[in-house]
């Protein structure tokens, strides 16, 4: 059927009642609108810039201050309240940010029916003993399960072992044509210092900053890999290799602790996240950072990183929120049909005080699939899913699987204070129920709970 006719219906009216007013011009023109000339195509088609025609920079997409004042948080966007189990995960130890061992593809992996989940992690009883906040005390330890059952295996390495005084929050990628483990991790703190008692802040900070107290708080992206055995009592790793240094913040797109302002929040350069782009192959690290030449504490970014033979070469930011927030945490991405999905999680108190967004996960979208391209945040405005105003520090450190499940853990829930027999603990500290999310273009939204999905 001929659009322009199905479109006017009162055209054909007109023209059944009172033939006289369809002049033939008008009926020419509108026979050629339907029907243009064979060449009018080639006649519209724009010559191609030659791909040699090209300047060296890069572009960055912004969230915007704009942006941020428009978020509002209705019920698609909120996490249901979370209710923690009758036992903690790991008893005598606090378990926060965690990720599961992935393919290459970003599927996660299986071996002989066990899954694996990394997750940073710190004793009770030292962080009673010590005084010290959990987060100082941070190591990477693992849990595996065949059945939903989760076992502990430990630390991956001790603190001790790895760089830094202690280690954030990474990611982990088995190679099944080397059949190797590759831990991408935070080294935080001096590589050199045998203790935290060793590692003071290089600097002073502000005294309105949280790190204030902290041994030193300058973070290296870091790797090392190791061989998995597996059994039917679990997992094991064995032989891990030397850990080495992939980047340290350049002082020209990435701030240095030494340049960065130090006010309410704490400088980033962490949380290293792979990711091999399945247009390309290539092999890219995403991570937090704060912008270099740009004030902040507000200038978090998303940096990015690629692999060029054995090495990883810093490249641009794609992701800046100057004057909007400090830290765009943990960054990862899931793609779809319909393009790429950036997501990160941030505090409610990192983001200005101008500029005031809930504690929760965001996210941006790429329609063209390119990582470099043009990133629009979902929704308008960037809020996925946020906690529930009634318990807004209830779950933290999102982390959004290949099919839209994601991962939290618990934190502070409702009503946690106000139970003594967890009075000596600092928080929940175990993986959360996981939630799912609906993907709709531009529009992504909270769609399940874990009973939902539940079979």
């Amino acid at each position: 059927m001929n659009p322009d006719f199905a479109f006017k219906p009162a055209r054909l009216v007109r023209a059944l009642l009172f033939p006289a007013l369809l002049t033939p011009a008008a009926f020419a023109q509108d026979v050629t609108q339907a029907n243009p000339a064979p060449d009018e195509t080639a006649r519209q088609a724009v010559p191609a810039t030659p791909p040699s025609f090209r300047f060296e920079g890069a572009m960055a997409s912004v969230w915007t201050q704009q942006m941020v004042e428009s978020i509002t948080q209705d019920a698609h966007l909120t996490i249901p309240m979370m209710v923690h189990p009758p036992e903690p995960f790991d008893e005598g130890t606090y378990v926060w940010d965690a990720w599961p061992i992935r393919l290459p593809d970003g599927s996660i992996a299986e071996f002989d029916g066990w899954v694996v989940m990394i997750g940073l992690s710190a004793e009770w009883q030292e962080v009673e003993d010590t005084g010290r906040a959990f987060y100082t005390l941070s190591e990477l330890r693992y849990w595996y399960s065949r059945d939903g059952a989760w076992r502990p295996g430990g630390t991956v390495f001790t603190a001790e072992e790895g760089l830094g005084t202690r280690q954030w929050a990474g990611s982990t990628l088995y190679d099944p044509e080397t059949q190797r483990v590759t831990f991408f991790y935070t080294a935080v703190g001096s590589p050199d210092a045998p203790s935290l008692e060793t590692d003071p802040p290089p600097r002073q900070v502000s005294i309105f900053n949280e790190a204030i107290g902290r041994p030193s708080t300058v973070q290296r992206l870091a790797s090392a890999t190791a061989t998995l055995s597996v059994t039917e009592q679990g997992v094991a790793f064995d032989n891990v290799g030397e850990h080495r240094i992939l980047a340290e913040a350049d002082g020209f797109w990435y701030d240095t602790y030494e340049t960065y302002l130090a006010q309410e929040a704490v400088y980033g350069f962490r949380d290293p996240e792979y990711w091999r782009d399945p247009r390309t192959g290539a092999e890219h690290i995403l991570f937090t950072a704060n912008a270099g030449g740009q004030k902040g504490p507000y200038n978090g970014v998303i940096g990015l990183m690629t692999k060029e033979g054995e090495d990883w070469v810093l490249e641009p930011p794609i992701l800046l929120s100057e004057g909007v927030n400090s830290q765009l945490e943990r960054p990862h991405v899931v793609t779809r049909d319909d393009g790429l999905y950036l997501f990160f999680s941030t505090h409610d108190f990192t983001f200005s005080p101008q500029h005031r967004g809930p504690r929760g996960l965001y996210g941006f979208r790429s329609a063209s699939g390119d990582l470099k391209g043009l990133l629009k945040p979902v929704n308008g405005h960037g809020l996925v899913a946020a906690n529930p105003v009634t318990a807004p520090e209830q779950v933290y450190s999102f982390y959004v699987l290949p099919d839209g499940k994601v991962m939290s853990y618990l934190n502070i829930l409702w009503g946690f204070d106000k139970r003594p027999e967890y009075e000596d603990r600092e928080m929940w500290g175990g993986p959360a129920p996981m939630f799912g999310l609906s993907f709709d273009a531009d529009t992504v939204v909270v769609a399940q709970t874990d009973a939902d999905a539940a079979p």
